[in-house]
């Protein structure tokens, strides 16, 4: 055999392509990476880090000339914020409590510092007064203080130093003179509902025949009491307030209105009528007394 017949039948340098174990390769993992393919990912990366580092400097140096500036600017600044208090103006309708008692409580409470000063104690200050239900504060720039009084609303008088308002609140103030041409209720606190339900449905009565209340009373044992305009009295007692008193209106409308001018009071505590007490120096009190 020739140096080419033997060269010919050596086995070959490299194994012959076989399809299971490429299989089994990728099965394991295996794969092909190329070096160009990996040198790309690597400068990528790279380039993305150098971005985030300039980003971060870029932001702490904005950072920094922020606070810089701020720092050389806060004199100035504050000096130009620190305005003195020049000017106050107060509204309100004023019918219980003076502009002046406002205009002092307020004056009280005064610096000479717009921006440093207290609202929400000066709002305290003004609606610790009884006749003040609330009050609302606010700046105006540059120098200008705004108030808003919203006074109470009182519907009745009660006892000789208070007043109860729309909400049915009993209001303590030193004096009542200002309302005296509200109706009066006299009564314990815990009545105070009763009193002023009470006072409206009988108004609501005898206002029908020009008649009105101007004082209601209920005394410890729930007996009721009422005056009339003209100083007249009526006594009702404890049961069947409005039975008597529909009792007593039939009695006005038959006889009683024409002598209404001559009545000192009325007691309507009886089951079948009323007792009338004249007035003695009247005409009609002359003449039902004689005849009696």
């Amino acid at each position: 055999m020739d140096q080419d017949e033997r060269f010919a039948r050596r086995e070959p340098l490299v194994a012959p392509y076989d399809r299971g174990e490429q299989r089994i390769r990728r099965e394991r993992g295996y794969r092909n990476v190329m070096p160009s393919g990996s040198g790309n990912e690597s400068g990528q990366e790279g380039k993305g880090n150098r971005f985030r580092y300039a980003r971060i400097i870029g932001s702490s140096l904005f950072v920094i000339v922020l606070v810089v500036g701020a720092f050389f600017a806060a004199g100035p600044l504050m000096t130009f914020l620190e305005r003195p208090l020049t000017r106050v103006t107060v509204e309100g309708e004023f019918l219980y409590v003076s502009k002046q008692r406002t205009s002092d409580l307020i004056s009280a409470e005064l610096d000479d510092d717009f921006l440093q000063l207290d609202l929400m104690r000066l709002k305290q200050v003004l609606e610790s007064d009884p006749w003040v239900e609330h009050a609302s504060l606010g700046r105006r720039w540059p120098d200008t203080l705004l108030v808003r009084i919203v006074e109470q609303k009182p519907i009745a008088r009660w006892g000789d130093n208070g007043f109860m308002n729309q909400r049915g609140e009993i209001i303590q103030v030193d004096s009542t003179g200002q309302l005296g041409d509200l109706p009066g209720l006299y009564g314990t606190e815990a009545d105070a509902w009763l009193l002023m339900q009470q006072y409206q449905d009988l108004s609501r009565l005898l206002r029908t025949r020009g008649l009105e209340v101007v004082a209601l009373r209920c005394d410890d044992k729930r007996a009721w009491r009422m005056t009339l305009k003209n100083d007249i009295e009526v006594v009702i007692g404890r049961d069947q307030v409005m039975e008597k008193m529909r009792r007593f209106i039939s009695v006005y409308d038959e006889h009683l209105h024409r002598y209404w001018l001559d009545v000192k009071s009325i007691d309507v505590r009886y089951t079948n009528g009323i007792a009338v007490q004249w007035i003695p120096e009247s005409e009609a009190g002359a003449h039902f007394i004689k005849s009696s």
